[in-house]
């Protein structure tokens, strides 16, 4: 129990000082309040008053003013009643601080009361004389001679402060006191002060974004988690999302960067990566000289691409052969409605763009699963085991032409179809990307609407985000790029991957046409790896470490490194970059938080950040935690998807880096 004294004349600004002590969580303890309740209720207190001073009690009636009247014109009888109060008030006094952890004693007698005794420090508030009559007039209704009187009857403030540990004057202004009292308090009582407070001060304890985020940011929440939501229904192959891209970005402005362009300013320009991925910038009013400010998001997700020679027929079925495309649990593809993405490049020179399944009217396609009552052997099999990479076929078909007697008549069958609607042969398979992947759009989850499924959040959602505010951009400060690429789920490899040179083609462009130094350029540039991270899921608690793992609605993640075992394939970001993401959304009130990916050692996982930062680029993750990552329906948070947005757009917004 810490225990504070506080002492002076009357007048002299106690009051204050004790009121900011119970903002600080401390019992107050006003011994002159205490004084006059025990006139009230101590019956023995008073009748010692009364034998020694009869007079103050009129017509059976105690009256205090003339009580004040005696004493303060005779220093002995002030002595005398002294005596008498202050061993009833420290004996309710000692009453109270049996059950306070802080308190502060308000006492003008503390030091004659013996009540110091009782303080770890004491503290002698003080005015001057003019000043502390003026307050007893206004507070009291006192004549001034009264007031007077009673200060006079009292010790100097040389007194006090003699006897105190502490002194604090308050001859200011009302609120320069209060100020002062407050820094007293931070600094006497640093550690003794509310514990509650001080748990805030000291300690991390994140809380739902619901309880923090702003009235303005959950309006523009639902309208901005609506768009997305399109966006990711309409684009589930990178090929998509470039087309989609690239026709919304024509729209606000921005054209394709020739080589010899001269850029200024506000420019906006794009490049297209073979139709597989695509870089959008616009110029700034710093130079390139001081760098960039760069979202790098991709758009690929797991799927089930067609093999090059993929339809077959067994059993009076038609089916594809597929290849899987990045980490999938197989089991999970099974029985899940399937629709057919892509294009067909034909020997003529044509490409033919396919899309089955999306529509109302449209079919969808499926792989079986094999019925539980036949499943004895398969369920002995691991989770790995138990559906095969090479069973992974689709289900196309069963009826054959009618009057057809030849062989393979189902595979005949739909191959007669493909050619009715897309003037397709088999061996356009051969120059085809066709893949297989979850049917239907985006749906809101819960009762309360506040998750989004779909397929492709990892890592569209944060394409999206980082798309999305590069619109909203007039001229910034620094030029601000998004990159969306292409082949993230196996490993950046490729002509659309973040490790072909295509970005280092794109920023030379951007370079020259600023008069800028492409190497000098990525050293001063910052980048965001845009990708999603995994989401706390109670389910499965034994794979994470709970205080360091991302949970839903607590706003977008960032990440000082990615990898798995000993942070192998990580850039593992400096303090000092993940500091100017941490200043960057503390001052935007973007709702944010950290974590890893699970327990060490349990797996792990990476992203293009490894390949920005080997181009001297300083970067660092962010992005959408997500619930069932890799599998054909995610679920991510409106609240942690608009958020990632926001901070993309301060990101590109922030002048300094």
């Amino acid at each position: 129990m810490t225990v504070l004294g506080i002492t002076g004349g009357s007048g002299s600004g106690k009051t204050t000082l004790l009121k900011a002590a119970e903002r600080f969580g401390a019992r107050i303890i006003d011994c002159d309040q205490l004084y006059h309740e025990l006139l009230e209720t101590d019956t023995q207190m008073l009748s010692e008053i009364r034998s020694h001073f009869p007079a103050s009690f009129i017509d059976g009636s105690f009256d205090r003013k003339a009580l004040g009247s005696i004493v303060f014109a005779d220093d002995e009888k002030l002595k005398l009643l002294n005596q008498i109060t202050h061993h009833h008030v420290a004996k309710e006094v000692e009453k109270i601080l049996q059950n306070a952890s802080f308190a502060a004693i308000d006492a003008i007698g503390l030091f004659e009361s013996g009540l110091d005794q009782k303080c770890d420090l004491t503290v002698a508030v003080t005015a001057n004389e003019e000043t502390r009559i003026e307050r007893l007039i206004l507070r009291d209704g006192i004549s001034r001679e009264y007031a007077l009187s009673r200060i006079r009857a009292q010790k100097k403030d040389s007194e006090y402060s003699t006897l105190a540990t502490h002194t604090l004057s308050s001859d200011c202004s009302k609120e320069e006191f209060e100020k002062k009292c407050i820094e007293f308090l931070k600094g006497v009582f640093k550690m003794e002060k509310n514990y509650e407070d001080l748990r805030k001060e000291l300690l991390n304890a994140p809380k739902n974004g619901y309880d923090r985020i702003s009235a303005e940011d959950l309006a523009a929440m639902e309208p901005y988690c609506k768009e997305y939501m399109q966006f990711i229904s309409e684009c589930k192959i990178e090929r998509e999302a470039v087309d989609w891209t690239i026709e919304v970005a024509e729209q606000n402005g921005f054209k394709p960067l020739v080589p010899g362009m001269q850029l200024k300013p506000g420019d906006r320009v794009y490049g297209n990566n073979h139709k597989k991925a695509v870089i959008f910038a616009v110029i700034g009013s710093e130079s390139l000289n001081n760098g960039t400010h760069i979202c790098a998001a991709h758009i690929d997700s797991p799927r089930l691409d067609l093999k090059p020679n993929p339809l077959y027929e067994d059993a009076e079925m038609a089916y594809f052969k597929t290849h899987y495309y990045g980490g999938i649990k197989k089991y999970q593809w099974t029985t899940t409605p399937l629709a057919l993405h892509g294009v067909v490049y034909k020997k003529d020179g044509s490409v033919i763009k396919v899309t089955v399944g999306e529509s109302a009217d449209d079919p969808i396609f499926c792989v079986t699963d094999l019925l539980i009552h036949l499943s004895a052997d398969q369920m002995k099999k691991t989770l790995a085991e138990g559906v095969t990479g090479e069973n992974l076929n689709i289900l196309l078909g069963s009826r054959p032409l009618k009057d057809d007697e030849g062989g393979d008549r189902i595979k005949f069958a739909v191959m007669c179809l493909l050619n009715e609607k897309y003037g397709l042969i088999e061996e356009d398979f051969l120059s085809a990307e066709l893949t297989m992947v979850p049917a239907g759009p985006a749906r809101e989850v819960g009762f309360d609407r506040s998750l989004i499924a779909a397929y492709g959040h990892d890592d569209r959602v944060c394409a999206f985000a980082a798309f999305k505010p590069l619109l909203e951009l007039e001229v910034p400060a620094k030029t601000a790029v998004c990159v969306l690429a292409d082949k993230e789920e196996v490993g950046s490899n490729g002509i659309s991957g973040m490790q072909s040179d295509y970005f280092e083609t794109f920023m030379h462009d951007l370079c020259k046409a600023t008069d800028a130094c492409l190497y000098r350029c990525f050293e001063n540039s910052f980048c965001l790896s845009a990708d999603v991270s995994n989401a706390y899921d109670p389910i499965y608690a034994e794979t994470c470490d709970r205080r360091n793992n991302t949970r839903i609605n607590y706003g977008t993640g960032i990440f000082k490194y990615t990898g798995a075992r000993g942070k192998s394939g990580s850039s593992d970001a400096a303090a000092e970059v993940m500091g100017y993401v941490r200043t960057l959304f503390a001052k935007n009130d973007v709702i944010w938080q950290t974590g890893e990916l699970g327990k060490v050692d349990q797996g792990g996982g990476g992203t293009v950040a490894c390949y920005m930062a080997n181009r001297n680029i300083e970067t660092v993750d962010a992005g959408v935690p997500v619930l069932s990552m890799h599998a054909p329906m995610e679920l991510v948070s409106k609240l942690d998807t608009y958020m990632t947005y926001k901070g993309m757009k301060v990101f590109y917004e922030d002048k300094n880096d």
